[in-house]
């Protein structure tokens, strides 16, 4: 054991914030006893040299990637157990951990530790981690997580797993676009499609959009998404008309960063120039909570309709915006969320609701698609209502293009023989 019979830890690190959360950890611990502090690599190792610690702490989070420079010295010269501790889940965090679950170094989440007291039961798992790796010189797996702390853990590294993957989802070509038919109930013809992003990856298998659209926002990969996204469906929709295919709508959903981007404008303007999609033939998918700030959400959508392109709030009735707002948005449609739609027929409320909306759209000159319908039942009440328009697994669940194709060849052939 180090000095006093204590193991000794040193600290490498640039931020006094992060010596502050991290060295009391250390002092309130009793076999633990920081040494010494560094704030870069070279530093760093004349410490360990000087002070032989039996322990190093590294954040990850310093400035021109010191703390890779500084582990990077230490296995080099003067191998070492190391913890790194980061604040983030980068990709250098990500590639690091991995690169390094061979050797002599584990990896913590700061937060997890900032964002509890010191004798919580992540602080204990923390200390116990850090003596392992002294006694052991390298992680070892099967360690067991204190009482409440394993979803915690799980959940950070499977959002670590999620972003380091994400990042390269775009090059290895990982995403693809499944669309689902809007159809008219009274003519039982598609009218236009919604694109849907799904995403596999050969480590995580398939991974929800719920679960990493929130990740991408947060960490700023949704603007090159949804980029994607866009210049992807403008360029099928090109292909089933240069096919022969009737002419119709695709919508995209936007997320909040990507409607918020003030660059949105001028993206979607050259993605429909590259594609040479008519800008009739897209159409954009707001929701409620993202109009919240009214003169912010009228110019950027005053800005998106003076392209020509299709505007609809998705997901009606499930934000914050007042009915008053809608007569100052350029909007064209609303989509009544499945959750009115479910059990039309037994909730006398939703049935209510529904013809509330429509009669409001039918005042303000909208558009109306119902979404999630999947049974006759609440078509008919639907159709009762005068919603003509719907979205659901009623006619299709989201598809491969091949299949709208098909779908879209059907639908000829029935109009020519009908």
């Amino acid at each position: 054991m180090g000095l006093l019979d204590r193991y000794g830890v040193m600290i490498v690190s640039h931020s006094n914030e992060f010596s502050a959360a991290v060295i009391p950890i250390f002092e309130k611990a009793a076999p633990f006893r920081v040494t010494g502090s560094a704030n870069h690599g070279n530093a760093a190792l004349a410490c360990i040299l000087a002070g032989k610690p039996d322990l190093v702490i590294i954040d990850l989070d310093m400035p021109n990637s010191e703390g890779l420079v500084a582990l990077q010295l230490m296995m080099t010269h003067c191998p070492l157990p190391v913890m790194m501790l980061s604040s983030q889940s980068s990709e250098g965090a990500m590639q690091t951990i991995q690169a390094m679950r061979i050797g002599a170094v584990d990896y913590f989440h700061t937060q997890l530790l900032i964002q509890e007291s010191f004798d919580g039961p992540m602080t204990d798992y923390f200390l116990e981690r850090c003596q392992m790796a002294i006694h052991n010189g390298t992680q070892q797996g099967g360690a067991s997580y204190p009482a409440g702390a394993e979803p915690i853990m799980a959940s950070f590294q499977r959002r670590m797993d999620i972003e380091f993957y994400l990042r390269k989802a775009i090059d290895h070509r990982e995403f693809q676009l499944v669309y689902q038919p809007v159809v008219d109930i009274y003519t039982n013809r598609m009218v236009g499609i919604e694109s849907l992003i799904r995403w596999n990856n050969a480590v995580l298998g398939h991974v929800p959009p719920c679960d990493f659209i929130p990740i991408a926002e947060e960490c700023g990969l949704i603007h090159n998404i949804g980029e994607w996204v866009i210049r992807e469906a403008c360029k099928q929709n090109m292909k089933w008309q240069e096919a022969g295919l009737p002419k119709m709508f695709v919508a995209v959903n936007l997320s909040r960063r990507q409607f918020n981007d003030t660059a949105l404008c001028s993206r979607i303007e050259k993605i429909l120039a590259e594609t040479g999609l008519q800008p009739r033939y897209l159409e954009l998918e707001i929701t409620e909570s993202m109009s919240m700030d009214v003169n912010l959400a009228a110019d950027a959508l005053t800005q998106l309709k003076n392209l020509g392109i299709r505007i609809a709030m998705d997901d009606f009735g499930t934000g914050y915006s007042s009915l008053s707002y809608l007569k100052d948005f350029p909007i064209d449609k609303l989509k009544i969320d499945q959750s009115f739609i479910k059990g039309l027929k037994q909730k006398q409320v939703n049935a209510a609701i529904v013809n509330t909306v429509i009669a409001m759209a039918k005042n303000l000159n909208l558009l109306v698609v119902a979404e999630g319908v999947e049974t006759e039942e609440e078509l008919h009440v639907l159709r009762e209502c005068g919603c003509r328009f719907v979205q659901g697994y009623y006619y299709s669940a989201p598809v491969k293009p091949a299949h709208i194709e098909d779908m879209l060849l059907q639908d000829v052939r029935s109009k020519q023989t009908g």
